[in-house]
């Protein structure tokens, strides 16, 4: 079954246990207060009511796209004005990333707030000129569930080298490349996408494999579900890039 970073938010809510319904007003004064202090995009989103609070710092003006002070309510929680800034490629990567994050999250709920992850890259204005941004995320825990996303968009100097997980109280940082990620995908669609990054068609890949076209074809599309990307090129870009094959 392929997986996206939408059905493991959404999955976690389908449970016969009742979860605790804790009102958004202090995540959402914490929002708010980042972006007035650091300037920054500051997204708040309730994982289970499925919405987004906007908060626009400095940063929201320099990218034109809305005025600072400025605040926006979605039906969604995925901030569309936001994230049309930002190339496909590394909008994969982002996603894939934070699929790893979130696990690691759910994996330690006593102490998992204490974790944010950062990452960073290019953001386009509304003239097309790009601006390095940092970008951090803290999930927060209700009951078994992670109820809040908060995402943190700054103005940075320069693109970091690597993506990491940073304890908030020790500072000490986890480079997301150590996180496993190899069950992502299946054995055998790793080997797919292997000899697919190495040029070879569904053909010749089900030669190599001893199996049919049609299970080529249904593992390449699986493939493609569950990195969230649109075609095979960009799958094997982001496999690489995290370490996948």
């Amino acid at each position: 079954m392929a997986f996206s970073l939408d059905t493991l938010f959404s999955e976690q809510f389908i449970s016969t246990e009742e979860t605790l319904d804790e009102s958004p007003e202090k995540y959402l004064g914490i929002a708010a207060m980042y972006a007035s202090v650091e300037a920054c995009i500051s997204v708040l989103s309730d994982l289970k009511t499925r919405r987004s609070f906007i908060f626009y710092g400095q940063l929201g003006e320099d990218l034109g796209i809305a005025d600072e002070g400025t605040t926006h309510t979605l039906d969604t929680i995925w901030e569309e004005e936001i994230l049309c800034r930002i190339s496909e490629t590394d909008l994969a990567r982002k996603e894939m990333e934070e699929m790893k994050f979130f696990s690691f999250i759910r994996n330690r709920q006593e102490d998992g707030h204490r974790f944010y992850m950062s990452s960073s890259f290019p953001m386009t204005d509304s003239e097309g000129k790009r601006h390095s941004v940092r970008h951090r995320i803290f999930y927060f825990h209700s009951g078994k569930t992670v109820r809040y996303a908060l995402c943190l968009y700054n103005a940075s100097s320069a693109i970091l080298a690597e993506s990491s997980i940073v304890n908030s109280r020790t500072g000490e940082e986890i480079p997301l490349y150590r996180i496993d990620s190899s069950k992502m995908l299946s054995d055998r669609e790793k080997e797919v996408l292997s000899l697919v990054s190495k040029g070879l068609s569904s053909k010749e890949i089900a030669d190599r494999l001893c199996i049919s076209v049609f299970t080529v074809s249904r593992h390449r599309q699986n493939i493609i579900a569950t990195m969230n990307v649109k075609n095979s090129s960009q799958a094997c870009q982001l496999a690489h890039q995290m370490g996948l094959i």
